[in-house]
């Protein structure tokens, strides 16, 4: 219908929108098709121009200031029940448009506004309204008009025999004008009809009536309008079934996860609350499982987020096949998902969901041709034991998840009061560590390394120290895992490489022969840092040349995904920036995959060497891996070398370099110059 055809009723229109550009927008094309046509800001000047021009029709956003969409129609609505109004909106504000559907709006808009979109629903408004004027007044029932609307439109006697059938309904019963004049109801529908008490009221009382129906025959949904007339009744059927179908999807989105189809956080905290109810009620016990995936950042950046999708779904299909009826697991979000166990009779059968959960994850997930297995941490909560509310039993349950995730996941323990004073301290800790950061309490040291044989110096490992104002002298094993699960890892490790280059550059010109400085990469620097940049930058704000950097990556990280992981290396190699496997002999590397790594030097761990000269098994894992470095032709560093009979032994076998207390313990700088480089 164009603007010039749409009837212009006599009354003006209200349009209500707090956005100055949406509004200018709305009355510009409001203006094509009335002749006048009232703006406001808000609710509140909406309402007030309201009562003083008495609109036909109300065009307003459902978030406003002031006074808000829904308490504006629901003000217009107790005071003339006939007023259209037509709501503004986005998928966004879900619940809000459902509260709006439930007081009576008579239709709603998507944003962004469109003039098909606007004008659509403005033409919907309009024919109602004509369509009733017309109806009431018994000289504007005419065949044409009654011809030329876009919805069902019949007659029916008070035998129920139709009297007159439009266009519009021959389509809606699927059959020829002539074979409906004459029949009745129930014959054409027999399955029934939902609307006939409604039908049978409206002719009793000859009052008119409005409701929304379902017909199962035609499977559709029906705004019907009937209205009494001299023996019988009219009924004007608008096809609202797309509308109630977008209803349900705003509804499904309100109260339940997209991606898993699961119940979202809402629905959760409301199955909660029932089930505290039945528990305190009833002496029964419930539970809490929070539960996290390990690692699960790892399959993303490995494999990407259309197949980290596809995991969580994997992951939410078995979860439910894990509980019963009666129970409910949920998305919070991410990889966090709750189960939520109701009306349980002994902590057995938690321990029972809880156990099965990990082993059906753990089954292979074939993903893009790669096998997946997952972990998870979980932690448990009991109703009402561990908490009277949502609030205190989600908390309880995330502190003892965060306590399994710390000892390793793959795990799961119950809440205990104590884990909240442990789960304090360790986020004093990180947030001391950042502090610490800011204010250069860590520090490097230079460890030197030498040419088993002659003695001669050929570089150093920089490590990294922390001395705490409070804490005092802080062990690596402690600070480095907590700087990894927190992020501090990534600037740590940039400050540390930048620290090491810049001190080797300093040393090499006040040395004869060129110094290899090694320094280690942490695996969220390798995976998630954007390493070969990071590298590129420090090397050309140093100066330091790339042939003398040894970065020192271990062994099962590089393994965690191999394709990924000799993409990033060759990409350093290329930059003339050497590489070894640390802590070799610890992982699990198959020889293949460690052919195709561009390094040049495997590191013996120091476990191997503390009884290299005591216990024959690692004496024999410390000679074979010298014999695959031979066949691979790559370098031998030995690590941890104290005593003279260690390094005889490395040396036997045919180890080129080492380092140790039995050479030199990590030095600061000054005495690094003063002690090794005697300058």
């Amino acid at each position: 219908m164009s603007p010039s055809s749409m009837v212009r009723p006599s009354s003006p229109v209200l349009c209500v929108e707090d956005d100055a550009p949406t509004r200018r927008l709305l009355v510009k094309l409001l203006e094509a098709r009335f002749d006048q046509v009232l703006a406001a800001g808000d609710g509140a000047e909406g309402l007030e121009l309201f009562l003083r021009h008495r609109p036909g029709l109300v065009i307003t956003d459902i978030k406003m200031p002031n006074l808000d969409g829904i308490e504006m129609a629901r003000e217009i609505r107790a005071r003339t029940p006939s007023t259209k109004i037509i709501i503004t909106t986005s998928f966004g504000a879900a619940e809000l448009l459902l509260a709006a559907i439930e007081i009576g709006v008579t239709d709603y808009v998507l944003k962004p506004l469109t003039p098909e979109r606007l004008y659509g629903a403005i033409d919907k408004c309009l024919q109602v309204t004509v369509l009733e004027r017309q109806l009431l007044d018994a000289k504007a029932q005419t065949e044409n008009v009654l011809e030329s609307i876009r919805d069902a439109f019949f007659a029916l006697d008070k035998d129920w025999r139709f009297t007159y059938v439009n266009l519009k309904a021959e389509s809606y019963f699927n059959l020829p004008r002539s074979r409906i004049l004459g029949s009745t109801l129930p014959h054409l529908l027999p399955g029934g009809v939902p609307a006939h008490r409604e039908y049978q009221a409206a002719m009793q009382s000859q009052q008119s009536r409005s409701f929304q129906c379902y017909t199962p025959a035609l499977d559709a949904w029906h705004e019907a309008r009937v209205f009494p007339l001299e023996g019988g009744i009219s009924v004007y059927l608008q096809d609202i079934t797309e509308a109630k179908k977008a209803q349900e999807e705003i509804r499904f989105l309100a109260f339940y996860d997209k991606l898993t189809n699961l119940p979202n956080r809402t629905l959760l905290q409301d199955r909660m609350l029932n089930a505290i109810t039945r528990c305190q009620r009833d002496g029964h016990q419930g539970a809490i499982l929070f539960l996290d995936l390990d690692r699960f950042k790892n399959i993303n950046d490995s494999l990407g987020h259309d197949s980290g999708d596809q995991v969580l779904q994997e992951a939410a299909r078995r979860l439910k096949t894990c509980i019963r009826e009666c129970d409910t697991v949920a998305r919070l979000g991410g990889d966090e998902f709750i189960v939520l166990l109701d009306g349980i009779d002994h902590s057995r059968h938690i321990q029972w969901v809880v156990e099965r959960i990990l082993s059906v994850l753990a089954q292979d997930i074939q993903q893009d041709g790669v096998p997946l297995s997952l972990t998870a941490s979980i932690g448990v909560s009991l109703i009402p034991s561990d908490g009277s509310n949502v609030d205190d039993l989600l908390k309880a349950a995330d502190t003892a998840m965060y306590y399994s995730k710390k000892r390793g996941g793959n795990g799961y323990h119950f809440y205990r009061p104590d884990m909240n004073a442990r789960t304090q301290s360790l986020l004093v800790l990180e947030s001391s560590l950042r502090k610490s950061f800011q204010n250069r309490d860590f520090s490097v040291e230079f460890q030197p390394q030498y040419r088993l044989r002659t003695r001669e110096l050929q570089g150093f490992e920089a490590l990294v120290r922390l001395n705490h104002p409070e804490l005092g002298v802080v062990p690596p094993s402690d600070f480095i895992p907590l700087a990894e699960e927190t992020g501090l890892i990534l600037p740590l490790g940039e400050w540390v490489l930048e620290t090491a280059c810049r001190q080797g550059r300093a040393w090499m010109s006040q040395h004869d022969a060129p110094l290899r400085m090694a320094v280690n990469v942490s695996s969220r620097q390798f995976w998630q840092g954007d390493l070969v940049d990071t590298v590129f930058r420090v090397l050309a704000a140093t100066g330091f040349p790339p042939t003398q950097l040894e970065l020192e990556l271990t062994e099962s990280m590089v393994m965690n995904d191999v394709e990924r992981a000799i993409e990033t290396m060759h990409s350093l190699a290329a930059m003339g920036v050497r590489m070894a496997i640390d802590d070799f002999g610890t992982g699990y590397s198959s020889l293949s995959s460690l052919q195709r790594f561009p390094i040049k030097a495997l590191k013996i761990d120091q476990s191997f060497v503390r009884e290299i000269t005591s216990n024959p098994n690692d004496q024999a894992i410390a000679q074979a891996i010298v014999g695959l470095a031979h066949a691979l032709k790559l370098e031998l560093i030995a690590e941890g070398i104290e005593t003279p009979e260690q390094l005889s032994a490395l040396m036997e076998l045919g180890c080129e370099n080492g380092q140790g207390f039995y050479f030199s313990p990590p030095l600061a700088a000054q005495d690094i110059r003063a002690m090794v480089l005697h300058v």
